[in-house]
């Protein structure tokens, strides 16, 4: 063939071939670079949207009440929207044309989660036909949150039980419904059983009335001092319902003498009860003392006493101990369900399995049903075994039912409300496949996750999300999360993660109470937040956690610059978790420091069941105080 020939044969054939394929691949790379760009962009205002719900909640007193939360959440929201708005500028993008391309956003709490997205606005008839239409036009789409969804699943055992179990992000549950032919509503921390003190579980000595978890042993007896800094001075406290109590033993110097406590301790009848309002003032309202003796005073007695003597990590094992009898076996003498209702013969859920599950024998759709997740021989599993792995640890079959739950929960109304989103950008929305180390993390952490759809990269639509985990959360206290304090050779006080390896070479020391301390020098991390006091007038920044040298400096506790700020020099629990590796630590000291912190920072956080609390702001607080 004449070279003439290939030479017609490349350019009529070959050369176009070469340029559609080198358009392509262009296009290819272009989409690909763009879609990465918009990943940044989305996971960026994801942060930016986690940052300004931090800010809003985590220095407010009441900030776990459901008005308040609302209200960050949608504060929240406008930021995601702003901040999308701001990293999207370069490419002509508009703050309200942005949200045609937000199908939702989701925000995972403690026990449920909120959707915000459009929704079909129905108005109420009022009279005679018309509507409220001071604030909207009834039939108008609007966007906001929908409804609070819990992470809830009901059962079925026979005739004679039909429940509901609500999970949480760790081993709280609340059950209601009919089991054994009455209606219960109960819920707690649920824990494997012991027999023994050194079983695998908690244990109930009924000889010395004590508790005991992995051989630490918790008598009612064995009681702290808390005490923290507001602004410059230290103060007693203790944390009731998510919110600290200091005890101002200095607040009123017109009167005089002493308060007898009743239980061996006495303090000065000049003293006040205040908390930290959202504001940063003292506010001295909760409980105040008269003198006259009557209910008011002895509430003002119950504050002090938990105060002073403060026994919430006894409190938590105790009412997990029993909570878990009523679930698991045989309840204790006397036990009520929180209703008040008589629990003889217990829940029976020892032999609850997975088939058991309503979403197991009607899914909604069966492309995510847990058949789907886990095949068929899944329903046969126990769901509250403990004979190979403690119900509380992340690998037992509760807690992989729990996350399949929330799970399913989550996917399934997310898939509806993302379907049924319109939009003027014309485009067809669904759902994309969220990876499974994602769902890890929704699955146990407080987390945003935020929908961008529909726009046009080149070659296809993008469709991505970002999922950015809530780390200083008031409503949750994670295992992972507790800080152990220590000293070293030269007397620098540090806390430490738990797993910081340095608290298993003996190189520090684990301070505990009595030492230099009042009380279990175990600390949740929300603890190391700065605040502010503006109560004189001035706004004074502190860190709660502070001490006084003895010149009378004040210095702030310092935290682990490598296992707290760098993450590093830590022992790994990637293959367990933080309870596994506390019991196989051998080291007592950090058992007892450990279990006491994350009890006793439990008991006191935000009751998620507490109507009472909801309903009448601080009156909630008598369940707390009601051991006191």
């Amino acid at each position: 063939m004449k070279i003439q020939s290939l030479a017609i044969i490349f350019i009529i054939i070959i050369m176009p071939i070469t340029i559609v394929l080198s358009e392509y691949v262009d296009n290819r790379i272009t989409t690909a670079t763009t879609e990465s760009a918009y990943d940044t962009k989305l996971l960026n205002a994801t942060y930016d949207s986690i940052k300004a719900y931090q800010l809003n909640t985590v220095n407010n007193a009441f900030g776990d009440v459901t008005n308040e939360k609302i209200e960050d959440i949608e504060a929240a929201v406008k930021t995601l929207y702003n901040s999308l708005a701001s990293n999207f500028n370069y490419t002509g993008y508009r703050a309200d044309v942005m949200q045609e391309y937000v199908p939702a956003i989701v925000f995972t709490m403690y026990d449920g989660y909120y959707i915000y997205s459009p929704f079909t606005n129905t108005l109420t008839e009022v009279a005679d036909g018309d509507y409220d239409t001071t604030y909207s036009e009834k039939e108008e789409i609007m966007d906001g949150l929908k409804p609070y969804v819990y992470y809830s699943c009901r059962y079925t055992m026979g005739t004679t039980h039909d429940f509901v179990i609500t999970y949480t992000l760790d081993n709280y549950i609340t059950i209601q419904g009919i089991i054994n032919n009455t209606y219960i509503y109960d819920y707690g921390y649920l824990y494997s059983i012991a027999n023994t003190s050194f079983d695998e579980g908690i244990y109930y000595n009924s000889i010395n009335k004590t508790y005991s978890y992995d051989g630490v042993v918790f008598s009612e007896n064995d009681t702290e001092e808390l005490k923290e800094y507001v602004g410059q001075t230290e103060y007693s406290y203790a944390k009731i319902n998510g919110t600290k109590y200091y005890l101002n033993e200095n607040y009123d110097s017109s009167k005089s003498g002493t308060i007898d406590l009743g239980n061996g301790t006495t303090i000065p009848a000049s003293s006040g009860i205040f908390f930290i309002d959202s504001d940063g003032t003292k506010n001295y309202s909760q409980a105040r003392y008269t003198g006259d003796n009557g209910s008011g005073d002895e509430e003002f007695k119950q504050y002090c006493r938990a105060i002073k003597k403060n026994k919430s990590a006894y409190e938590y094992y105790k009412n997990a101990y029993q909570f878990s009898k009523a679930v698991l076996g045989t309840p204790v003498s006397d036990y009520t369900d929180k209703a008040g209702t008589q629990v003889n013969s217990g829940y029976g859920l020892s032999n609850l399995t997975v088939s058991n599950a309503d979403i197991w024998n009607n899914p909604e759709s069966i492309e995510i049903s847990l058949q789907t997740y886990y095949g068929s021989d899944y329903g046969t599993t126990k769901i509250f075994d403990d004979t190979t792995t403690n119900l509380e640890n992340r690998n037992s079959n509760f807690n992989e039912h729990r996350g399949s739950v929330i799970r399913y929960v989550i996917e399934t109304n997310l898939s509806t409300s993302i379907a049924g989103f319109s939009s003027s950008a014309g485009t067809s929305f669904i759902m994309p496949k969220i990876s499974d180390t994602d769902w890890e993390n929704i699955q146990n952490d407080v987390c945003v996750i935020s929908f961008l759809q529909g726009m046009n990269i080149g070659s296809k639509q993008y469709n991505g999300y970002a999922v950015v985990a809530n780390t200083l959360t008031k409503e949750y206290i994670d295992e992972n999360d507790i800080y152990i304090l220590t000293k070293d050779t030269n007397g620098n006080y540090t806390y430490c993660k738990s797993n910081d390896n340095t608290l298993l070479t003996g190189n520090n020391t684990i301070l505990t109470k009595g030492t230099e301390l009042t009380y279990y020098a175990g600390a949740w991390k929300l603890n190391f937040e700065q605040k502010q006091d503006v109560s004189g007038g001035d706004t004074i920044h502190y860190i709660p956690l502070s001490y006084k040298t003895a010149s009378g400096a004040q210095m702030g506790f310092l935290g682990s610059y490598s296992s707290i700020m760098g993450s590093y020099n830590i022992n790994s629990i990637a293959t367990s978790d933080m309870y596994e590796y506390i019991k196989n630590s051998g080291n007592n000291t950090l058992k007892k420091v450990y279990y006491v912190a994350l009890g006793r920072e439990r008991w006191g956080s935000y009751n998620v069941n507490n109507i009472n609390y909801e309903l009448y702001g601080n009156n909630g607080n008598r369940y707390f105080l009601q051991s006191y």
